[in-house]
């Protein structure tokens, strides 16, 4: 009788469980993608200004050392890498489009760009805040000789608290968001997944 009983709850469960709408899934999981993607835009438009500035500089102010020369050539090569990889990104998103026969297809293509994302969130911003660093170390050799010592020691502080707090708060802030978007948007294609594997 006991199992019975169980068979029945079981039964019921099954019967009341709340069917996944279809479109709704697909509408919410393109959002997201969308926003994800208008995001990495964002970015490349904010780097690309900033490159163009960091350019100007280079070309238009007359430097007395080549440490500076040197120094604003690495900074640049930063920012277009930067620039590669998050247009990189975002034609991983937009070619995603062509994966939108199974859920599971989704979940994968997720899963990679996570792992990838986490790559570059880790060892390569690791390699892009030091070569970052030694440019702007060089850029600021010249400064060294022009400005008193006490703005050179508040502009030094100044840059390496900003990379401190970025590196330790920011930067875990932003991963955490992004995390937590790639948690929902695999949560609702697993859902999808899970009515389509039970109707076949």
């Amino acid at each position: 009788m006991k199992d019975f009983d169980s068979l029945v709850g079981i039964w019921n469960e099954q019967k009341t469980a709340p069917v996944v709408n279809y479109k709704e899934i697909i509408v919410q999981y393109k959002a997201s993608r969308n926003k994800l993607s208008y995001k990495l835009f964002y970015e490349v438009l904010a780097m690309l200004f900033a490159l163009l500035m960091i350019t100007y500089i280079a070309y238009t102010v007359e430097f007395d050392f080549w440490t500076t020369h040197l120094g604003l050539a690495v900074v640049i090569s930063c920012c277009l890498y930067f620039i590669v990889m998050q247009v990189v990104n975002i034609k991983k998103i937009a070619n995603s489009n062509t994966l939108f026969d199974k859920p599971q297809d989704h979940i994968k293509f997720i899963q990679q760009f996570r792992a990838a994302r986490h790559t570059q969130h880790t060892r390569n911003y690791k390699i892009y805040t030091l070569s970052l660093t030694a440019g702007l170390a060089l850029y600021f050799v010249e400064f060294f000789y022009k400005l008193s010592p006490w703005v050179m020691a508040v502009v030094v502080i100044t840059t390496i608290a900003w990379f401190l707090a970025y590196y330790f708060y920011f930067l875990k802030q932003y991963v955490k968001k992004e995390n937590q978007k790639f948690e929902e948007m695999i949560s609702d294609l697993e859902r999808l997944d899970a009515q389509f594997k039970d109707v076949e």
